[in-house]
């Protein structure tokens, strides 16, 4: 039986689970032993559960817009909870540290403590397993077993703290091998009587519990099913001999483990009879519902081949149970069988067979249908193999799972066409007569008792929800059916010939009469051929199940690594053997498996038993089948196909969007009305069609924003800085995203269209558009020509196309150099950069270059040629009221950041002789403070600061080493460099000359947190910590004034570096 498994997890822990709920009032300033023994259970628990609930007794009700995140696992009121504990974890600590060290009376007694509370013993003390944990435990112990282990209260003699509870081990959400594991490490187990082997659980308790390594209690959530581990054998433990016992006892000890021994080869598999009973039973269901109608019975050439199906399925089960729990499988207990919705590619290749060879030849087309059967098999079985075999079974995953729950639909729909089929006895058509021939009374009978059951089983089903009620169920059937006709004295040749039994099969039929019906020289090749496409469909419809039925199965049965690739492997082995022997195809059965094991079957030796079951069953032959009532193999197909048919259309209302619903309504009615290889390619081709048409709704544009929101992470001097505040709206910024095509190109084109309109356009008109590829993952031909016109449009208002985050030799890199849209296209108005930060520099210095030039001509002065980035109009034909609203920007900032006239020139100290550093500082802090009180302050540490010259490529300071002093850049420039935590140094920010740097860890006397290397030959001015230290002890007010000026620019830089690393994303 194939099911596609929708199976819900809820987030956190509930009543349901059995996790205990802990109010913690963290904000609370009195903390008692309660609390602390709180506290202590609080971590205890922790450790074995998944979330714990923190709240304040008196906390508000939730608010309505915090219960969407109740979605999630991690909420922020959760978070922020567990952040709240470690808090005042630490806070706690530190109060203890200073109550225990007599620090502070007075701390004592605030904490209720009374007189001399200094020097009284906190229970606080006694917490040693948190703070240890806090502190990092050793690496050979984990932080579960020191919990454990841990008892404070007997260590120190705390009566506050109650006795770490051991029962959780016994609770039924520790799996069995967990609590075993656990038991044995906390009862420090071992042979201590040669005897009788019993502790003495009362000096036990007395004893420490010893800390061994990693003895972790898996976590398990409440929703997941308890399986069984596998079972402990059956024989009682073994006596240990000491080295001084006698000959007697070492020969007595030889024969009891020779007893315990032959004891355990018989109680072993006795412990796996009711799984194998279980599955058998299922095995059986499945043959009677999927076997009898492998072959359309209802036309005349196939009509007694319901015994020959019946015994090819219980091969194909025996050979794939033999290959699954011979340890090709990694699930133990993994149960394989017929894939039912193989079923409607049988008919078709049926179908096929009939259309090419003349109905007059039975035994050749028997024999053009059986190789065609078993090619099918072949081809499944290689198809498998070479998936698994190439490690490629990955792409199964691109498959969209709706198109497969749209076939798996169409195979609901023909299971319930071919229930009526065999229980009518009828090959339905679209006619008047079969539709009269299905509502006679005796026809009406045998099929709708058999819808009515199926009905029934799905109404009990709702109520009874044990995977063991439909075996049950259908093992009731057959007996109330043969009591019912034993009452009213209908004879078994009534019933069978009113069709409410089926035929005995042909006296004398052995279990391989299908091997008589294989005729190589009677076979029709050319036919075969012709069911090729048949059979390429149906091995690929089979490959599908395997990765939605394997990792179900792991998640069922607590499986943490499965290999794909394994299974796929395993499934191609099966179905080789199960074709080079003549049946059908086979595959993991989900629900088999997961029945099979929670019964306790989850063992190799239990799936080698149920193998060995079903051969019996297959060599008996098919006799059976001439006892079994119509009805209950009816109801078992009409349920199946009910099933089926409420999996893909009702099960999926509101759990896949309209689009993907209507593609799986359209393969259902395909599948019904055409036929399943054209159902599976309308679903393709709808897969195909809404994939583009969903994919162009998402917008290939992530963010937008212009460049006063996000500046580069370069250190300038405060007057750019102010100039750039200014025009930075003239930097467009646009972050793409996904893979651009036809689809999604179009919204970016009109985007950039509706900056250029001119309202926009007056209010905000750009001079650099930034288009940022970080993102985009790919490109195709349309996309790169609509950037050709996207980057005509742009130089008719010459703007700048800046190309950033697409490496030169990639995808997006190719594709934009095939266009001509890069900056060695011989177009002045394309530009490109290596990341987004880099191109931001790059236009800052663009504007910072007209804004030197504005400068020279309202001053009247020359600019230097080292100003000019790119060719820009000379002073002298600039118009300096703005002929446009970008120059006419330009012009308003530069006249607002260019210092006043009495500005111009650097204050003379008051002191006769001048420090060379003081032009430099004053430069640097200009208009920072312009104020009497700071140039006397950049006076006094002016002569403190000494040059020095620094190589390119020269560390200036590494990280986490101490601080040297502060630095003042006059030329040259530096690089400030991360650790990314992969090993390798990022840089995150450049210092240009007239700029500081080091002021923060001069302040703070903490180790640095970057590494500064200089990008060409440097020279800095250095103000050391050890001149700093006098200075502030010698005149404070001074130095003060000076870090006022100082930290403006680690201030500006972090505001910086936060809008870069948090808007620009």
């Amino acid at each position: 039986m194939s099911t596609f498994p929708y199976r819900r997890r809820t987030a956190g822990a509930g009543s349901a689970s059995g996790t205990q709920e802990h109010n913690i009032d963290v904000g609370a300033t009195r903390h008692s032993d309660a609390q602390q023994s709180t506290a202590h259970s609080l971590a205890r628990h922790d450790a074995g559960t998944r979330s714990i609930r923190i709240a304040s007794p008196a906390s508000p009700s939730p608010r309505a817009s915090d219960a969407p995140t109740a979605n999630y696992s991690q909420t922020p009121d959760s978070i922020r909870g567990r952040t709240m504990i470690l808090s005042s974890l630490a806070l706690h600590a530190g109060i203890r540290d200073s109550i225990s060290s007599n620090r502070s009376d007075g701390v004592g007694a605030a904490l209720g403590l009374g007189p001399g509370g200094g020097t009284r013993r906190s229970s606080m003390d006694d917490w040693s397993s948190i703070d240890q944990i806090l502190a990092g435990p050793r690496p050979d112990v984990s932080n579960l077993t020191r919990l454990l282990c841990e008892r404070p209260h007997e260590r120190t003699g705390a009566a506050g703290l109650p006795r770490p509870d051991y029962s959780y081990l016994g609770s039924e959400r520790v799996p069995k091998n967990a609590r075993r594991q656990a038991s044995a490490l906390l009862a420090n187990e071992g042979c201590r009587d040669t005897n009788h082997h019993r502790h003495d659980t009362q000096t036990r308790e007395q004893q420490p519990l010893p800390l061994v390594p990693h003895a972790e209690i898996p976590k398990q959530h409440p929703d997941d099913m308890q399986l069984p581990d596998e079972q402990e054998p059956l024989i009682l433990p073994q006596p240990c001999i000491s080295d001084a016992a006698s000959g007697a006892e070492r020969r007595y000890s030889f024969l009891h483990r020779r007893v315990h021994t032959a004891l355990g080869l018989v109680l072993v598999p006795l412990q796996y009879i009711p799984a194998v009973v279980l599955g058998l039973i299922m095995n059986l269901l499945d043959g009677l519902s999927y076997g009898l109608i492998a072959f359309p019975v209802s036309i005349p050439v196939f009509a007694k081949f319901g015994p020959v199906g019946f015994s090819m399925y219980m091969l194909s089960t025996a050979v794939s149970q033999l290959v699954y729990s011979g340890g090709a499988s990694a699930f133990r207990g993994a149960n394989g069988t017929m894939l039912i919705e193989a079923i409607p590619f049988l008919y078709a290749i049926c179908n096929t067979v009939l259309a090419g060879v003349d109905e007059s030849q039975p035994d050749r087309i028997i024999a053009t249908t059986m190789v065609a059967y078993v090619s099918s098999t072949l081809i499944t079985g290689l198809v498998f193999f070479l998936l698994g075999f190439l490690k490629i079974g990955t792409l199964v995953d691109f498959f969209p799972r709706h198109i497969l729950v749209g076939c798996i639909g169409g195979v609901g729909y023909f299971l319930l066409q071919t229930g009526l089929e065999v229980t009518s006895r009828l090959k339905l058509a679209v006619s008047w007569s079969i539709l009269r021939d299905l509502f006679e009374p005796n026809t009406l009978g045998l099929w709708s008792s058999s819808f009515a059951l199926a009905i029934l089983l799905r109404a009990l089903n709702a109520r009874f929800t044990s995977p063991l009620f439909v075996p049950v169920f259908f093992m009731i059937v057959p007996a109330v059916f043969y009591v019912t006709t034993a009452v009213l004295g209908l004879s078994m040749e009534t019933l069978r010939a009113a069709g409410w039994v089926f035929e005995l099969p042909d006296a004398g039929v052995p279990f391989y009469y299908f091997y008589t019906l294989f005729d190589f020289g009677n076979t029709d090749w050319h036919v075969v051929l012709k069911t090729l496409p048949t059979i390429l469909g149906l091995a690929f419809f089979s490959i599908l199940h395997v990765p939605i039925n394997v990792p179900a199965l792991a998640v069922s049965t607590n499986v943490d690594k499965i290999d794909t690739n394994r299974e796929l492997l395993a499934h191609g082995i099966s179905n080789l053997l199960s074709g080079i022997l003549g049946s059908f195809q086979n595959y993991l059965v989900y629900s088999n498996s997961v029945l099979f094991i929670r019964s306790g079957g989850n063992s190799n030796l239990a799936g080698m038993m149920l193998c060995a079951a079903t051969l019996a069953i297959f060599f008996s032959g098919p006799a059976i089948i001439g006892y079994i009532p119509t009805m209950v193999v009816g109801a078992l197909i009409f349920h199946l196909g009910l099933e089926l048919v409420k999996e893909a259309l009702v099960d999926t209302v509101g759990v896949v969007n309209r689009i993907e619903y209507a593609t799986i309504l359209a393969i259902v009615l395909a599948m019904a009305m055409v036929g399943f290889n054209e159902g599976i390619f309308l679903g393709i081709l709808m897969a195909c069609f809404f994939f583009i048409l969903l994919y162009s709704r998402r917008s290939a544009l992530r963010k937008a924003y212009t460049g006063s929101a996000v500046r580069s992470t370069v250190r300038r001097l405060y007057s750019q800085r102010r100039f750039l505040d200014d025009v930075c709206r003239q930097i467009q910024v646009m972050r793409l995203q996904g893979f651009m095509f036809f689809g999604t190109i179009n919204g970016v084109e009109a985007y950039i269209r509706n900056l250029l309109e001119q309202r926009q356009w007056q209010a905000n008109p750009i001079r650099f558009l930034v288009l940022d590829f970080a993102l985009v993952t790919g490109m195709d031909f349309s996309a790169a020509e609509a950037f050709i016109r996207i980057r005509r449009l742009l130089e008719a208002r010459e703007i700048y196309m800046v190309i950033c985050g697409a490496e030169r030799v990639s995808e997006v890199g190719n594709a934009l150099r095939t266009a001509g849209i890069w900056s060695d296209g011989g177009c002045e108005y394309v530009q490109t950069s290596l990341s987004l930060n880099e191109a931001l520099e790059w236009c800052e210095n663009v504007l910072l270059q007209y804004y030197y030039i504005h400068q020279a001509a309202l001053a009247g002065t020359e600019v230097p040629q080292s100003y000019y980035i790119l060719p820009a109009p000379q002073p002298d034909n600039i118009d300096m009221y703005g002929s446009s609203p970008r120059h006419a920007m330009v012009t308003r900032a530069t006249q607002s950041a260019m210092p006043a006239e009495d500005d111009s020139q650097p204050p003379k100290p008051s002191s006769d002789t001048v420090s060379p550093a003081f032009p430099l500082l004053y430069q640097a802090f200009l208009d920072l403070e312009p104020d009497e009180a700071a140039d006397e302050a950049l006076a006094f540490v002016a002569p403190h600061f000494v040059r020095k010259q620094l190589c390119a490529d020269q560390y200036l300071w590494r990280v986490g080493s101490a601080p040297e002093g502060m630095y003042l850049v006059e030329s040259g420039t530096l690089r400030v460099y991360v650790d990314n935590g992969l090993g390798d140094l990022e840089a995150v920010e450049s210092i240009l000359p007239g700029t500081s740097l080091g002021e923060l860890a001069l302040i703070t006397g903490r180790p640095h947190s970057t590494t500064v290397i200089t990008d060409s030959t440097v020279v800095l001015w250095e103000f050391s910590k050890s001149v700093y230290d006098g200075l502030s002890a010698k005149d404070p007010a001074q130095v003060l004034a000076f870090i006022r000026l100082a930290l403006m620019y680690p201030a500006q830089g972090m505001a910086a570096i936060t809008a870069y690393a948090f808007c620009a994303q």
